[in-house]
């Protein structure tokens, strides 16, 4: 006989987040908004004036700027990522 209860694909949904999103998702999805709204401000010409010739001439972006830009693309998800580890491992205590 087939065991019919491995069809019901209800029984493989998670209960707690079946009306909400998770709080990684959540905040990925508003991560990845800012930084759209960041990138198109910093690197389109209409808006923020950035040219490729003028960073070519070492006119654009300059030391300091590419410091922090790499500090938060390091830091930031490093940050996301152990909260979500620490969010989770306290999960699994209660």
């Amino acid at each position: 006989m087939a065991d019919f209860q491995q069809d019901d694909l209800t029984r493989f949904e998670s209960k707690e987040t079946a009306h909400n999103i998770p709080v990684g998702w959540a905040l990925l999805f508003w991560g990845l908004i800012v930084f759209g709204a960041y990138y198109l401000w910093a690197f389109s010409p209409a808006l923020g004036g950035w040219s490729q010739a003028q960073d070519a001439e070492a006119g654009g972006a300059g030391f300091g700027a590419n410091l922090i830009a790499t500090l938060a693309f390091t830091l930031v998800p490093t940050a996301v990522a152990v909260g979500l580890w620490l969010t989770f491992a306290r999960k699994k205590k209660v």
